[in-house]
């Protein structure tokens, strides 16, 4: 796997629970590489997906390493920016053995909350329990 894979598996999630891809911000609709300022002045950053619930509309990321380096370090960042998110929920999906072994990257980002309570790491297979709440809306 790598951080692309683990894109096409958010995606491709999202459209199983009945996303479509779309700008028009509607329910059950997502953006994909949404650009918004940067925490560092004169600089961007992008969100990987916004997702548009009836409930909620959720600001997410994918943080992928496969070997050690130092995206763990650079987790920090993401907590911090996670702090600063306007939308109801900052979603971190985590992927690649690094930051999956011992669960320590999800781990460190949901102790986080602290400084960024709408802060929520998961795996990409737990997306849709996360999201099961606004799912059975759309059932209803």
């Amino acid at each position: 796997m790598c951080r692309k894979t683990l894109l096409k598996d958010i995606s491709t999630t999202f459209e199983k629970m009945g996303f479509v891809p779309s700008n028009t911000k509607a329910p059950f609709t997502y953006q994909s590489n949404i650009k918004y300022p940067s925490i560092f002045a004169d600089k961007s950053d992008h969100a990987h997906y916004i997702l548009y619930t009836p409930k909620r509309t959720l600001q997410i990321v994918a943080k992928y390493q496969e070997s050690t380096g130092t995206t763990m370090e650079k987790l920090g960042y993401t907590a911090i920016d996670a702090a600063r998110t306007t939308y109801d929920n900052y979603l971190v999906i985590c992927g690649g053995n690094e930051l999956l072994k011992h669960s320590r990257a999800i781990k460190f980002l949901n102790g986080q909350k602290n400084i960024a309570p709408r802060l929520h790491a998961l795996r990409v297979e737990d997306i849709e329990s996360f999201l099961s709440d606004d799912i059975k809306l759309k059932a209803a």
